[in-house]
This record gives C-alpha cells, sequence and structure tokens, in this order.
C-alpha cells in the first residue's frame, strides 16, 4: 500500500502541471470546449436540446494524441516511481489501473476542476471516479451564464413518464423538452448540495437562452414547473449506495415569497428519500415569506432529524415570534446537531440560544454567531458544551461581563476538567466595542484555546492574551485593526506615531505567545490591501508557518524574509497574492537558499506563469528541494 502512497503527489502534480500547459496556450478556448464534450448531449433542436450542436465536439486525432501521451506519461510515471521505491521488494512495477479505489478518489479529490477533464477521457474506470466528483456540487463549478448547459443536461436523466407529464403542462405555453434522449449517465443521483435558489434561476436563464423575446418578461410560471420536476428528480434518487444521498439543502432569500416560485410541500412529504438523509440544511429567512415556505418549515422537523450542520441568517430586528417558534422547533428536533451558526438575529436569540444548548450541549463541535444582539442572553450555560471546540463571535452586541461564563479567577477547576475545552476561537468586533474581545478574552472561554482569529489589536487586548492565553500557537489577523487608546490605525497607516504604534503593539503581541503558525488575511476590497506593516523583528523565532493572503510591495518582502533580524525558521511560506511576478519569485528563492529552512512554499492568487517565472520556480523546487503547490489556499499541516 505505501508504494500507492508514494504515487499520489507524482500523479496530481502531472495531471494539474499539463492542464496548466493547457490553459497558457488558450485557456479561454480550452476551457469553453472541455465544457461542452461533458455537460453536451446529441439531440435534436428544442427547448433545452441543442446538446451537441456546437462546432466539432469529436477529438481530433492531435487531441487523442495528447491524451494518448498524458496516460503514457501517468503510467511510465507509476512504473518508474514504483521501481524505485521497492528495489529491495519483489514487486517492481505498478499498473496505474491496479490502484485501488480508494487511492484515485483521493487523486481526483485534489485534481483542479479543469484537470478532471482530462482524467474523464483517460480510461473507463477514471470516467466512473471522476464524474461524481464533477456532479457533486455542479453549479458552483460553472458560472451563472453558463448553468443553463447543466438543466440541459439534467432534462435528459428525467424518466420517461416525467418528461411526458412535463411536456403536457408545458404545452399551454407552446413549449416542450427532448423526451427521446437519455444521457449516459444519471448525473442527478451524484448531485449532493442542492440550492433550490440556484436551481430556478438556471433554469429561468436557460430559458430565456433559448428564447431571447422572452428576456425581460416574467416567466416565473414556466420555469417553475420545470424546476419543480428537476427539484422532484433529486429528491426521489433510486439508489442503494448512501454515499450519494443528497447531503445538503438551501434556501436563499431571493425570489422565496412567491408560492408559484417555491415548490408546495408535498414535494417534500411525498417523495422518498426526500430530505430525510440531508446533513446540512441552510435557511436565509426574509420576512414576508410564502405560504409555501412557512408551510416548509412547518414540516421540516418532520422531514429530517439527522442534521450535522444548521446554517440560520435572520434579518435584522426580526421579532415574528412565530417565526422563531418555527426555528427553536428545527432546533429541537435534530439529534445530532454539531455544527450551529446563526446571523442577524438582533431580536430573538435569547430564545433560540438557550434552546440550542439545551438540546445539543452533548453533540455541538462549532457554533458561530454574526451580528446577534446579546442582550437577554446568558452565555454561562455554553461551558456544558464539552465537545465544543470552535466557537466565533464576529460583530455582535449586547455582551457583558455578567452574560459570559466565570472569569478564570472564579471557576471551580475540577468542575472546568470535565466541562468544554475550546480549541479555536474566533473575534471579530468594531473598535467602537474594543471591550467585547477582551472581555471574551478574559473569560473560560479563551482559556484552553490553541487558536486566535482577531480583527482588533489593542494594547488592553493584548494583556487579556498575555494572562489568559497561554496556550495559543497560531494566530490569524483578519482585516485588522491596531488602536492605542485615540490612536486608531489600521495595517497600512503612514504616519511615523501610527507606524510606531503599529510595530510596537504587534510585536508584544507576536512575542506574548509561543507562536507556530502566523496568517495574515487582508481582502482584496479592502482599500489597505497592497499593504502589509509586519516586519522581520516581529516573527518569534518559534514561528515556523507564514500565510500571507494580503498585498505587498518588493521592498517589503525582501524587508520581511531577507532581513538579518528575521530569526523565524520558516518552513512553511503560504503566499495568496493576486499580483505576484517574479520579483516575489525570486524573494522566496533567496530566502530558501540564504536561510536554508524553507521546505514548503505555496501559491495562490494565479496559476499560469511565464517561463521566467517557472524557471525560478523550478529552481526551488530542484535546488533547494521545496515543494511547491500551485493552487494552494492555506491551512497547510506540516
Amino acid at each position: 500500500m505505501g508504494q500507492y502512497c508514494f504515487l499520489l503527489r507524482r500523479i496530481i502534480h502531472i495531471i494539474n502541471h499539463r492542464s496548466k500547459k493547457t490553459e497558457l496556450k488558450s485557456k479561454e478556448a480550452t476551457t469553453v470546449k472541455k465544457h461542452k464534450q461533458f455537460y453536451e448531449i446529441e439531440c435534436e433542436q428544442e427547448l433545452f436540446n441543442d446538446l451537441g450542436n456546437y462546432e466539432n465536439v469529436r477529438l481530433d486525432s492531435l487531441e487523442k494524441s495528447k491524451l494518448e501521451d498524458f496516460s503514457l506519461e501517468l503510467s511510465s510515471s507509476s512504473s518508474s516511481s514504483s521501481s524505485s521505491s521497492t528495489k529491495s521488494s519483489t514487486i517492481t512495477t505498478t499498473d496505474l489501473s491496479s490502484l485501488p479505489m480508494e487511492c484515485l478518489t483521493q487523486i481526483f479529490k485534489n485534481v483542479g476542476f479543469s484537470g478532471l477533464f482530462s482524467c474523464l477521457l483517460v480510461c473507463r474506470s477514471w470516467c466512473r471516479n471522476v464524474i461524481p466528483i464533477l456532479w457533486s456540487n455542479p453549479f458552483d463549478k460553472l458560472s451563472k451564464d453558463c448553468r443553463y448547459k447543466l438543466i440541459r443536461t439534467y432534462i435528459t436523466c428525467l424518466s420517461e413518464e416525467e418528461k411526458i407529464f412535463l411536456n403536457s403542462k408545458l404545452l399551454k405555453y407552446g413549449f416542450k423538452i427532448p423526451n427521446n434522449k437519455n444521457s449516459l449517465f444519471n448525473y442527478s443521483i451524484y448531485l449532493k448540495e442542492l440550492s433550490y435558489v440556484d436551481l430556478y434561476q438556471s433554469v429561468d436563464s436557460g430559458i430565456k437562452y433559448y428564447r431571447k423575446s422572452f428576456i425581460g418578461r416574467n416567466t416565473y410560471k414556466l420555469t417553475y414547473l420545470i424546476t419543480k420536476s428537476l427539484c422532484k428528480m433529486f429528491l426521489t434518487k433510486n439508489i442503494t449506495d448512501p454515499s450519494y444521498n443528497l447531503q445538503s439543502f438551501k434556501i436563499d432569500k431571493y425570489f422565496i415569497q412567491i408560492d408559484d416560485i417555491f415548490p408546495n410541500i408535498e414535494l417534500f412529504t411525498k417523495f422518498y428519500p426526500g430530505l430525510s438523509q440531508i446533513t446540512k440544511f441552510s435557511l436565509n429567512y426574509y420576512n414576508p415569506i410564502s405560504d409555501n415556505l412557512f408551510k416548509f418549515l412547518q414540516y421540516f422537523p418532520t422531514l429530517c432529524k439527522g442534521l450535522y450542520h444548521l446554517d440560520i441568517t435572520l434579518p435584522y430586528f426580526e421579532n415574528n415570534q412565530i417565526i422563531i417558534d418555527l426555528l427553536i422547533s428545527i432546533i429541537k428536533s435534530q439529534k445530532n446537531l454539531q455544527e450551529f451558526n446563526l446571523s442577524g438575529a438582533r431580536i430573538g436569540a435569547n430564545f433560540i440560544i438557550p434552546i440550542l444548548f439545551s438540546f445539543h450541549y452533548n453533540s455541538l463541535i462549532s457554533i458561530k454567531f454574526q451580528n446577534i444582539n446579546f442582550h437577554k442572553v446568558n452565555l454561562r450555560s455554553i461551558i456544558s458544551c464539552k465537545k465544543l471546540k470552535n466557537l466565533t463571535i464576529y460583530h455582535c452586541t449586547g455582551l457583558t461581563k455578567s452574560s459570559l461564563p466565570l472569569l478564570v479567577k472564579d471557576f471551580n477547576s475540577s468542575h472546568y476538567n470535565g466541562g468544554m475545552r475550546l480549541k479555536s476561537l474566533n473575534i471579530g468586533c468594531s473598535p467602537k466595542n474594543s471591550q467585547i474581545p477582551k472581555l471574551i478574552l478574559e473569560s473560560l472561554l479563551s482559556t484552553t484555546c490553541q487558536e486566535l482569529c482577531l480583527d482588533l489589536i489593542t494594547p488592553e487586548i493584548i494583556n487579556a492574551i498575555k494572562n489568559r492565553c497561554q496556550n495559543i500557537t497560531t494566530l490569524k489577523l483578519r482585516d485588522y485593526f491596531i488602536s492605542n487608546d485615540d490612536i486608531i490605525t489600521t495595517e497600512s497607516s503612514s504616519s511615523s506615531s501610527s507606524s510606531s504604534t503599529s510595530n510596537s503593539l504587534l510585536y508584544n503581541l507576536f512575542h506574548a505567545l509561543l507562536l507556530e503558525r502566523l496568517t495574515v488575511i487582508i481582502s482584496p476590497k479592502n482599500s489597505d490591501y497592497e499593504e502589509l506593516n509586519i516586519h522581520a523583528r516581529d516573527l518569534p523565532s518559534s514561528c515556523w508557518y507564514l500565510e500571507l493572503q494580503c498585498g505587498y510591495s518588493v521592498r517589503k518582502l525582501c524587508e520581511l524574509l531577507l532581513s538579518d533580524e528575521c530569526v523565524a525558521p520558516i518552513r512553511v511560506l503560504i503566499i495568496n497574492y493576486l499580483r505576484l511576478d517574479i520579483s516575489h519569485l525570486m524573494i522566496v528563492r533567496d530566502f530558501a537558499m540564504v536561510k536554508g529552512t524553507l521546505k514548503y512554499f505555496g501559491i495562490g492568487g494565479r496559476n499560469d506563469f511565464d517561463k521566467d517565472e517557472l524557471d525560478v520556480i523550478k529552481e526551488l523546487q530542484y535546488k533547494y528541494n521545496v515543494t511547491v503547490n500551485y493552487n494552494d489556499v492555506g491551512d497547510i499541516m506540516y
């Protein structure tokens, strides 16, 4: 089995590398062509039926040759890897086709989306393994303008009876769907994440794509009929493999006020398995809601009792007690709720949160509160959630010292040892509410945390971390502000006074911890995206992981990594920067050469490089033995 594991990196590298080379030659044209090869099936001209009627869908001789070379390269790589890794073994070769199914699945899960299209055409075994991955959540893989192609293919998966029934309903609108073609695979059974709004909008855009005269017109009745038939197909999967069950259902706030858009409750109650097997439910509630959606929420506790993840977003100042009671009923009906997100509950949190802790104290692992008013909410009972590992409190109000768990100096250690032990704490707030992070950090919540995420740095917060957070080794700074009494600066402040304040506070924060992993995240939408106000001396000697999801000049990166003041033995460096160029890469190369500690370099934000940039990357790989990952998004464990 060890020889198979040895092949994983090599195969993934080859697939992604060949995919990138193709993109460099003609990225847009190739992507469109591959999408057509995958999503289109030949069918006569009707509504949603121009599948395959594009130019030259068949593979030409050059493309066939490329695929053959691709397959041979993988096979030869497999054989050489196996041979070199088993010199003392009786097994000297490994046929790629003999890879266990589990290995192939892991390989394909780590291959980029465009690379998976090449894998489809290697052999039947690979095709059968790739199809379920591509079609598990296809709506997120295509832009909204191209999603009509998914509907086109899904319509071919409808049963003959459903096609006849649907056409009888569409007849009065002067339309019909093709009913004489079936798809090569039953793609509908592979869908695991269903958003009703995404499905509805995809059907609507498809109708207007085929009938340009409908643009600007209200077609919701026609769209509803097709959407309902497709939704019924997803809810009535005739499968024996439970891994293909629908796992997630999402209702967004858009277009849910009209009854002719959201289906009636019979669609969810009469068909099996329906929603009975889903483990995640997301509701973005918007008032007023349609009668159909209201009935759906009423029946949901009987439709599904096995949720692991519940995500609820409410509008500000929602005071409809009936809706609050419906949400409480959903929470009560679940048997093993592990992740819970609540956002926007300015009113009603005092009813929802106590019920959550009361019914799921023994199963909750992750909780996220965002834009919540904690007035009249007692969070002390959160310590009864013994399995809770991750807690996020983001832009909330109403927190007081009396509403938080007992202060560290007051609690009984024997009681605490049997209670909650948080691993990760994410705190976000406005500088105007700077007392909230301090209160949280001084409470029982922070005592056992190993990971901390902040967006505000003040002397009071740093002192609280020094005194209460001795176990933290991972720190994330996300769009952070630095405040010292009346001086409030962002990470890009230019004045000398604010700059010295920032440097001093960052240095004190980093050196107050046994910091091993540091991540800095600044959104590209932030005006401070292009600046990084961290210096070499700020990084402690314990820091071996550095992730920069932000912008920075070449000079800043040079000062950070190549300065004599840099004592951090960085082994893992991840850079996610949209404007990364060869100058940045050369600094990383020089860092690997001078410091000699770098083992892993992750690149995010870019996936295409010119010849000179690739030469620097190859030098990192082959001269300095640094593993380079072109599609890194962070959180690498080393």
